[in-house]
């Protein structure tokens, strides 16, 4: 009977044992996991960083090839009118010609 009080006391105590809540994580454990969650929102940041700067990027290289393609130049400037043709000289009849002066 005394056997079988102490099996029944250590099956309780083991038991016990299972039952109990886990024990407290170590301090490096959870300065791993918050170097690790810091890595992580490093890493996102970086990443939508260079997503921005790439479609920046691309973005000035589309305007710069639609600009080529409509030649839009600031510098550009207007042909110069054509001009019109000069009138042919005319000749002063013989009566209308002046005389040495004397």
């Amino acid at each position: 009977m005394r056997s079988n009080i102490i099996i029944i006391g250590v099956l309780s105590i083991l038991g016990i044992q299972s039952c109990q809540k886990e024990k407290p994580k170590k301090a490096t454990v959870l300065i791993e996991k918050a170097l690790n969650q810091k890595i992580l929102k490093f890493k996102e940041n970086k990443r939508a960083e260079c997503y921005e700067n790439t479609y920046t990027d691309a973005e000035i290289l589309v305007d710069s090839i639609i600009s080529q393609q409509l030649n839009l130049d600031t510098m550009d400037f207007p042909n110069k009118p054509i001009k019109p043709n000069s009138p042919s000289i005319k000749e002063i009849p013989e009566e209308f010609k002046l005389a040495p002066i004397k």
